[in-house]
């Protein structure tokens, strides 16, 4: 009877063992817990990787999300800024992704369009927000011109004919400002020298870039400067044995010998922080502008072979930029008409700088498209 009785409270405690087990499996334990998923962050592109220095440093930020945050990410384009974006955000959207970074400036109607669609998905476009300001849209831009100025030291300094050769994209306000800033870094070490504009009204045809350029090497400039998305003028300037200075994407491996300096945004840490927050839950809009001082605009390494005189000035320009010593548009500054555009003592703000900016400024060679 003792070893029945036995038998039976083993049954029990085998009973109770497993009954225990198959509670703890219910409620979630570990060895049936699934995997948790990655955040998904998209970006679209207006141009290729390849060639463009713009999508290029957006791609550089793109990976480093997925090395230092382990998000996945995926990128599209390239997309033209028109309605052709829509279904792009649509099948993103669908595919699970919860942030997306839309490249250019002409995506916002269409960013603005889909985040009213879309309220739990998050929208991260380039400004400044000409769109009215909704609860998941983000907008990033930065003040270029600053960076444009310290190169217009160096291309002051390193001119010998005097004459300074910009292609530029489009003369909308920021381009038209970075060009002003460019000039003004210029006459700030060589009043002697003048900036020569050819337009190509596109953000990226390396031939029509290619051609603008030698336009410009042709009318004698011995330094070029660029505002597109291409190496093309870099890449011209090359061939022509002259320097030229980048723009978009730090671009001296390219050219190293005809590189002379350059602008880029380093999004990468401004991505991050996006990324973070929204992970975090303190995500919130806004419209975003960086400076050098931030580190959204950096300038790019100079050219190894210029003089150590110029090299200090150069130097000494971004650190005045950096702690506002220098504040690129403070009058009297005078239009290429002899027009007083800001009078002295008067410093425009970045509001000023987007909305009032509708001429190149003197010594500047161009007209602004009305």
């Amino acid at each position: 009877m003792c070893k029945g009785g036995g038998n039976m409270r083993l049954a029990r405690m085998v009973a109770l063992a497993l009954t225990v087990a198959f509670v703890v499996a219910a409620c979630g334990g570990t060895s049936t817990t699934p995997p948790s998923k990655k955040l998904k962050v998209a970006f679209i592109w207006v141009d290729p990787v390849n060639g463009s220095g713009w999508t290029l440093q957006w791609d550089r930020a793109r990976q480093d999300l997925e090395t230092k945050l382990g998000v996945e990410t995926v990128a599209v384009g390239p997309i033209a800024e028109s309605a052709d974006v829509i279904p792009v955000y649509e099948d993103l959207i669908r595919k699970g992704n919860k942030m997306i970074f839309a490249t250019a400036f002409g995506y916002q109607p269409f960013t603005t369009q889909e985040a009213k669609k879309h309220p739990d998905v998050k929208f991260i476009g380039i400004g400044p927000n000409t769109q009215a300001p909704l609860p998941n849209v983000s907008t990033v831009y930065g003040n270029l011109w600053e960076a444009r100025y310290a190169t217009g030291v160096a291309a002051g300094l390193m001119t010998k004919t005097n004459k300074i050769g910009f292609v530029v994209a489009h003369t909308i306000p920021s381009v038209v400002a970075g060009v002003n800033g460019f000039a003004l870094g210029v006459q700030s070490v060589n009043p002697k020298a003048t900036v020569k504009i050819s337009v190509t009204n596109t953000w990226y045809d390396p031939p029509k870039e290619t051609e603008a350029a030698n336009s410009l090497i042709q009318a004698n400039a011995d330094v070029t400067a660029q505002h597109e998305d291409s190496t093309a003028t870099l890449l011209a300037s090359a061939a022509a044995k002259i320097y030229s200075i980048g723009s978009e994407a730090d671009t001296h491996n390219i050219a190293p010998a005809a590189y002379l300096t350059g602008t880029y945004y380093d999004w990468s840490k401004y991505a991050q922080d996006q990324v973070t927050a929204l992970q975090n839950g303190t995500w919130k809009a806004d419209d975003y502008s960086g400076d050098l001082e931030s580190g959204l605009i950096a300038v790019g390494p100079l050219n190894s072979l210029v003089p150590a005189d110029v090299a200090a000035k150069f130097q000494q320009a971004i650190a005045d930029l950096k702690s506002g010593k220098i504040k690129v548009f403070t009058g009297p500054i005078y239009d290429n008409t002899g027009k007083l555009r800001i009078p002295s003592g008067t410093t425009w703000t970045t509001i000023d700088i987007y909305t009032k900016t509708n001429f190149f400024v003197k010594g500047v060679d161009g007209k602004v498209s009305q």
